[in-house]
C-alpha cells in the first residue's frame, strides 16, 4: 500500500467553526446536510448522558468528535482518502496493509485536526 499526502490541496469547503454545538452543526449542515440527523441523534444522546451522569464529559465528547469530523470533511479528497483506509482497515485480508491504512489514519486525523487549530 503506498502512502498518499494528506496535505489538502486547493480551498477548503467551508473555514472551520468554533468549536461549539451550534456551530458545528451549521458547519455540518453546509458540508453534508444528509449526516445532520446522525448529529442530531449524537447530540441527544450526549445531553441523556450528560443529564444521567451529572457530567459534562459527553458534551465535551460530542463536541471533539464533531469538531474532528468538520475538520477532515471539510476537505473533500483527504476525506475520501480517510474513508478508503478505513475501508481496508475493516475489509483487507492483509494484514501489513490494515497497519499501514490505520497508521494514515492517525496521521490523516492528527493534520486535519492540527490544521483547523
Amino acid at each position: 500500500m503506498t502512502s498518499q499526502s494528506t496535505e489538502p490541496a486547493g480551498e477548503p469547503l467551508i473555514r472551520m467553526p468554533a468549536k461549539t454545538p451550534a456551530a458545528l452543526r451549521v458547519a455540518v449542515a453546509r458540508i453534508d446536510p444528509d449526516v445532520l440527523p446522525r448529529f442530531d441523534a449524537d447530540w441527544a444522546t450526549a445531553m441523556n448522558q450528560a443529564r444521567d451522569e451529572y457530567s459534562l464529559l459527553p458534551g465535551r465528547h460530542f463536541t471533539e468528535h464533531w469538531w474532528a469530523w468538520v475538520a477532515v470533511t471539510r476537505w473533500p479528497a483527504r476525506a475520501a482518502r480517510l474513508r478508503e483506509c478505513e475501508q481496508i482497515v475493516a475489509t483487507s485480508d492483509d494484514r501489513a496493509a490494515r497497519r499501514a491504512a490505520a497508521a494514515e489514519i492517525g496521521r490523516i486525523l492528527a493534520d486535519a485536526e492540527g490544521t483547523a487549530a
